[in-house]
């Protein structure tokens, strides 16, 4: 009995933040660094929407673009994943350890997706492997 009580008054007091964790908004309400990259990296693709993400402890952005890439930004506009579905990552915001290995080890791929993880990266190349970097870009995994 204890535990359905318990059950229940979880589920009402997180309802009502659940059912507004993810809500459209303008380009304009996110924070300005997402809306500087999008206007310096990618000038020419428009935004389809944009959205914010709340969970009890943090908020973060989604956009989506008209060609099918998104782009996801923390709280303070700083992105943590690209993904340009068959495109290029702008090689610019690509970390430059990460850029010159892709480049050396394979020189005919280029990087489609790109996510910061806590202790690193992930990139995907374009019909290529995925790759892991450490923290400090080192090459610790490659999935073929």
């Amino acid at each position: 009995m204890f535990k359905t009580v318990i059950t229940l008054l979880v589920a009402l007091v997180t309802w009502p933040v659940e059912a507004e964790n993810y809500r459209m908004i303008t380009v304009e309400k996110l924070p300005q660094a997402a809306r500087e990259l999008l206007v310096n990296h990618f000038p020419h693709q428009e935004v389809s929407y944009a959205a914010a993400e709340r969970s009890l402890f943090e908020r973060s952005y989604k956009v989506y673009l008209a060609d099918g890439s998104t782009i996801e930004f923390d709280r303070n506009g700083t992105w943590y994943e690209i993904d340009c579905h068959g495109g290029v990552v702008p090689p610019v915001l690509i970390p430059k350890p990460i850029r010159e290995q892709v480049a050396l080890r394979f020189p005919a791929m280029e990087v489609e997706q790109i996510e910061r993880l806590k202790k690193g990266y992930k990139v995907e190349l374009r019909e290529g492997p995925e790759l892991k970097f450490d923290a400090r870009y080192r090459l610790v995994y490659i999935d073929d």
